[in-house]
């Protein structure tokens, strides 16, 4: 993989560093702006972000970090693979909360543990995309993947941080 740039989504992964250290180098190749006022971003430097693909590869990624100019927010620029605060890509977490762990290289308290999160969750992600749905007229297809799901709560700033959050109420 050496030199060559592959697409993942809207991002660019390419090699980082000279010796090909097996880190990717993740880049928007599309404008960012603000979720939460929707200005433009200044790029503040870059943090190592580690993934875990379905065959058991970790692998490690540099992404951008971005200050807002105007609200002075924070965010990190992640790929489409990543779903904020999880080890597993989200190709691995969309297999497993699908039921479909064959072939998966997870440990099966892992799986255990992503299925509770997905359930946990699911109430609370789906009010959110209900909410986008009534308040801003976002169309989503039928039946949402989780990854479309996910991409859609974080851009919206409704991403929830602990699990703790979703118990208590």
């Amino acid at each position: 993989m050496c030199g060559k740039v592959s697409k993942s989504g809207n991002h660019r992964q390419l090699p980082y560093g000279r010796r090909c250290s097996g880190k990717f180098h993740i880049k928007n190749y599309e404008d960012s702006i603000c979720p939460i006022c929707g200005h433009n971003f200044l790029i503040i430097g870059t943090r190592k972000r580690s993934v875990i693909n379905g065959d058991g590869e970790k692998k490690t990624l540099v992404i951008r970090r971005l200050r807002c100019t105007s609200c002075r927010t924070i965010h990190h620029e992640l790929p489409d693979v990543i779903i904020p605060y999880k080890r597993h890509s989200a190709g691995t977490l969309e297999k497993i909360i699908s039921g479909d762990t064959a072939g998966l290289s997870c440990e099966s308290s892992t799986i255990r543990r992503i299925k509770r999160w997905w359930e946990t969750g699911r109430q609370y992600f789906e009010s959110v995309l209900a909410s986008l749905r009534e308040k801003y007229g976002v169309v989503f297809s039928v039946c949402p993947s989780p990854k479309e799901i996910v991409r859609a709560v974080v851009n919206a700033n409704l991403w929830v941080h602990t699990r703790s959050a979703f118990l208590s109420g």
